[in-house]
C-alpha cells in the first residue's frame, strides 16, 4: 500500500510538472557566482526515447584558477517498481584558468519510464549553485518520442515553426490557473542552443531545421548533428534548395533528383520544402520518415530486442561456456560451513569440556571457508571477464568513416572490474539490465576524462547487457584489385576474415579462406552461404543474413574474428561466440 502510495504521489508531481512547463522540460538562465558567469540551458523535449539528453552550459571564469564540479543528482522511476527508486549521479569536472570561457554539453543518461534531475555548481564539495528538478517521460519507444523543432523567429521556416507541432497526446492534464496554453508533444529551439554532443540526440524521434538555422550553427553543432544523423537519426532538411550539408568533418550525400529520402549510413536524410510540410502536416512527414528508416539498424532502445532476447539467466546473448552463478556449489558450501561452525563445533568443544575455546574456533573456522569460497570462485571462474558481441559496422573508405551498432552481453567472473567500465565520451552506451528495461541499480557516471560508469552497471557474477552505437574515423579498409576472373583482396582492417563477401558489377566474389590482417587473399566467383556462418543461436539471425542476399553492388561484407570499432569497455574482455560484421563501400556510400 504504501509503495502504491509513493507510485501515485509521483505521478501526481509529475503531471504538475509537466502541465506547467508545457512541451518542454528544464531550466534556462543566466548565473554570476563568485567569479563565474554561467549560461546554464537544460531544457529539452520533455517525451524522450531511451539514451541521453543533453545540458548545455557556457562557463566563463573571471577569478584565479579553479576547479569546478558539475553533477547532476536523480532518480529512475519505473511502472513497476517497489521500494527506493535507483539514484543516477552524473558528474563533469572542470579545470579552468582565469578568463577561460568553456561551452560544454553534458550528456545525461535516461533510460526508465521517468526520471527527474537536479543539477548544482560545486567548488571544493560546496555548492555555489543550484537548479530546479527537471522531470521527463524516458521510456518512450523512439518512433513515439518527440520531433526537435530548430528554428529562428526570423527565418522563413522560422516563421511556421510554431504551428507544427503536435499536440501532446500522453494523457497529461493542464491545471486551471497554472498555465492556457495546450501542451504540445514536439519542441521548438532556436539554433543557437543546440548542443555540441551527438549523443543528445538520441532522445528525440527526429531534427527538422530550415536553410538559414543551419547556417547559423557552428562546425561542432553541424558536426553533433550529422553524427547523429549517421548513427540512425532522421534529419528533415526544409528546404527544395540542394544546399551541401557539411560540418565537423562530415559531407552528407547530395539529395536525391526526386526528392527521396538519402540514406546516410545508419540514417536518413530527408529534404521538403516548408510548403509540404506545412500543407502535410508534422504527423504525416514523420510517419513517411519512419517508412524508410531500418529498425534493424537504427538507433538502439530499451524493451525494442532488435538484435537479442533475454535468457532465463539473465544474458540477452548467450555466452558459451558461461552457466551463470553456480548456486547450487555456493549453497553446499553454505550448509556444510554452518553445520560446522555451529552444532558440529559445538558438540566437539562440548565433549573435550573446551567450550571456552568457542570464541576461538569460530573466527578460524569462518577463515577458512572464505578462503576455501575464494579458492573455489578463482579456480573455477578465474577474475577476467567473458563477453558475447553481436557488431554490425559500416565503413565508407572514401569518407574514412564507420559507424557502429552492437550488442553485448559481459559476465565478470571473480570481481568486479576496478573502475567499472569505461567508454569514449562520444560512445552512445544503453545499459539494459537482466530484464531488457534498463539498470535498476544505484548508478555513478563520471564524465570527465571519459564515459565512465563506475558502479551500477556491471555486477561480479551477474549478467550485464549492453547495446552500443559510435561514430569514428576510420583508415581501416580493403583493398581489391582485378587478377583473371576474380580479384585479390589486402586485409587493412585490422583483425583477421573469417569470411568475405565481395559484389562488383552485378557479380559476387568469395574468399577462399581466412586471411590475417595485413594479409593478401584471392577470391573466386560464386556467391556465399551467409547461414553456413552466421551463429544459428543469434537472435538477429534472419537480419544478418539478409544483407547477404540484398548486399548492395560496389561493396563487401567481412565477417571479422574481432572487431576493431567495437567498445567492450573493460580490458582483456575474453570473447566467446561473438559475431562481427562488417559492410564496406570501397568508393565511399553513394
Amino acid at each position: 500500500m504504501r509503495g502504491e502510495l509513493k507510485r501515485l504521489a509521483f505521478a501526481a508531481l509529475l503531471i504538475l510538472l509537466c502541465a506547467s512547463r508545457g512541451s518542454e522540460a528544464g531550466d534556462f538562465r543566466p548565473v554570476d557566482v563568485e567569479g563565474l558567469r554561467i549560461l546554464f540551458d537544460s531544457e529539452w523535449v520533455m517525451q524522450t526515447a531511451p539514451g541521453y539528453v543533453p545540458v548545455r552550459l557556457d562557463i566563463t571564469n573571471l577569478g584565479d584558477t579553479r576547479v569546478i564540479d558539475i553533477v547532476a543528482d536523480g532518480n529512475r522511476y519505473h511502472r513497476f517498481m517497489s521500494g527506493r527508486p535507483p539514484r543516477v549521479q552524473v558528474l563533469q569536472t572542470l579545470r579552468m584558468a582565469r578568463g577561460d570561457r568553456v561551452r560544454i554539453t553534458i550528456p545525461v543518461p535516461v533510460m526508465d519510464d521517468s526520471e527527474n534531475y537536479r543539477f548544482e555548481i560545486q567548488e571544493n564539495g560546496r555548492t555555489l549553485e543550484a537548479f530546479a528538478y527537471q522531470g521527463f517521460r524516458s521510456g518512450i519507444p523512439g518512433a513515439n518520442a518527440s520531433a526537435l523543432i530548430v528554428a529562428n523567429s526570423s527565418s522563413a521556416f522560422g516563421s511556421v515553426a510554431d504551428s507544427l507541432p503536435r499536440p501532446d497526446a500522453s494523457g497529461r492534464t493542464v491545471v486551471p490557473g497554472m498555465r492556457t496554453a495546450i501542451p504540445k508533444h514536439d519542441f521548438v529551439l532556436d539554433p543557437s542552443r543546440l548542443p555540441v554532443n551527438w549523443l543528445g540526440y538520441t532522445s528525440v524521434r527526429a531534427v527538422l531545421i530550415g536553410p538559414d538555422e543551419w547556417l547559423a550553427l557552428d562546425d561542432p553543432q553541424r558536426g553533433a548533428l550529422l553524427t547523429w544523423t549517421a548513427c540512425g537519426g532522421d534529419l528533415i532538411f526544409v528546404s527544395a534548395d540542394p544546399m551541401p550539408l557539411i560540418g565537423g568533418g562530415h559531407r552528407a550525400p547530395d539529395g536525391q533528383p526526386d526528392g527521396a529520402p538519402h540514406a546516410y549510413f545508419f540514417g536518413r536524410v530527408h529534404r521538403r520544402s516548408t510548403f509540404s510540410i506545412v500543407s502535410a502536416g508534422l504527423v504525416s512527414v514523420l510517419a513517411d520518415a519512419e517508412k524508410v528508416q531500418d529498425a534493424n539498424f537504427g538507433l538502439p532502445a530499451n524493451r525494442m530486442g532488435y538484435w537479442s532476447g533475454t535468457d532465463t539467466r539473465g544474458f540477452r546473448l548467450t555466452i558459451p561456456g558461461v552457466h551463470g552463478v553456480p548456486t547450487r556449489a555456493y549453497l553446499s558450501i553454505l550448509v556444510v560451513f554452518s553445520l560446522l561452525i555451529g552444532p558440529i563445533n559445538y558438540w566437539l568443544l562440548r565433549r573435550g569440556q573446551r567450550l571456552v575455546l568457542f570464541v576461538l574456533t569460530v573466527p578460524v573456522v569462518s577463515a577458512i571457508f572464505i578462503v576455501l569460497l575464494a579458492g573455489y570462485v578463482v579456480a573455477g571462474e578465474g577474475f577476467h571477464v567473458s563477453g558475447r558481441a553481436a557488431t554490425f559496422t559500416m565503413i565508407d573508405e572514401a569518407r574514412k568513416q564507420a559507424v557502429t551498432r552492437g550488442s553485448a552481453s559481459l559476465y565478470a567472473a571473480g570481481m568486479t572490474p576496478a573502475g567499472g567500465l569505461r567508454f569514449p565520451r562520444d560512445v552512445a552506451v544503453y545499459a539494459l539490465g537482466s530484464d531488457g528495461t534498463g539498470s535498476k541499480d544505484n548508478q555513478m557516471l563520471d564524465l570527465t576524462e571519459t564515459q565512465q560508469f563506475s558502479s551500477g552497471i556491471i555486477h561480479a557474477r551477474a549478467p550485464t547487457n549492453l547495446e552500443e552505437i559510435a561514430f569514428r574515423s576510420a583508415r581501416e579498409r580493403l583493398t581489391f584489385a582485378r587478377d583473371g576472373a576474380g580479384f585479390t583482396v589486402v586485409n587493412g582492417l585490422g583483425a583477421r576474415i573469417e569470411h568475405l563477401a565481395y559484389r562488383h558489377g552485378g557479380a559476387a566474389y568469395t574468399l577462399d579462406a581466412p586471411l590475417a590482417a595485413g594479409a593478401t587473399g584471392r577470391l573466386r566467383p560464386g556467391a556465399t552461404d551467409a547461414t553456413a556462418f552466421v551463429p544459428r543461436d543469434l537472435p538477429a539471425l534472419g537480419r544478418f543474413t539478409f544483407l547477404f542476399k540484398a548486399q548492395p553492388d560496389n561493396t563487401y561484407l567481412a565477417v571479422l574474428d574481432q572487431s576493431p570499432f567495437w567498445e567492450p569497455g573493460a580490458k582483456g574482455v575474453i570473447e566467446r561466440g561473438s559475431f562481427h560484421l562488417v559492410l564496406g563501400w570501397p568508393d565511399g556510400q553513394p
